[in-house]
């Protein structure tokens, strides 16, 4: 009985993050802005080349961005597949949408409505608050995910202080069954003795 409500104090007392789990959840985190810098970076890239430089030099960057961009793309899928890793194949699903839209963007900035451009070049500012929500959710999910193992600890040790009750209750019940079966013992020899004597006398 202490010995798991000292268990429970100590499971309590570990909620709090240790700094093992928080410098996981800063690489998790790390490497979550590493891609958002790349891909905000790779964004305001095109944006600059297509006011500083002609549309013929514009649509020729663009080809070697787009291919570039899909180049890093492949090896951030390669790396996902290597460490079988959830994290780097959200990354490259990011990268290849991101690689994908290059492709378009020639097109969109050229020959499609202001508004639409203009959509198109705000959409780093969209992407900024995109990773930061992503960024608190991956830390959010990880925090839960190691209280939620504390808990189910907690309900081991409770699990194994009803059992231990339950033994003990056995215990006791076996020990009265015990007492009881000695005691119709003790009656049956007394009878048995009482019926002896009873015969010697006749």
């Amino acid at each position: 009985m202490e010995k798991a409500k000292l268990m429970q104090l100590e499971i309590e007392e570990k909620r709090r993050l240790p700094q093992t789990v928080k410098d996981n959840i800063s690489i998790d985190i790390f490497q979550n802005i590493l891609a958002a810098i790349i891909i905000v970076a790779y964004l305001c890239a095109i944006n600059i080349i297509y006011y500083k430089f002609e549309s013929s030099m514009f649509e020729e960057y663009m080809k070697y961005f787009a291919l570039g961009i899909i180049l890093f793309t492949i090896i951030v899928f390669e790396i996902s597949y290597r460490k079988n890793s959830l994290k780097f194949c959200f990354i490259g699903i990011e990268l290849l949408v991101c690689g994908v839209l290059s492709l378009y963007i020639p097109y969109i900035y050229l020959h499609t409505t202001t508004a639409l451009r203009c959509g198109i070049m705000v959409l780093p500012a969209g992407l900024v608050i995109y990773y930061g929500i992503k960024s608190l959710i991956i830390y959010k999910e990880k925090q839960f995910k190691y209280q939620n193992n504390l808990s189910d600890v907690k309900e081991i040790v409770k699990e194994t202080e009803k059992s231990s009750y339950l033994d003990e209750d056995s215990k006791k019940t076996y020990r009265e069954k015990r007492k009881q079966e000695e005691k119709i013992r003790e009656e049956l020899r007394y009878e048995q003795k009482k019926r002896k004597q009873l015969a010697t006398k006749k």
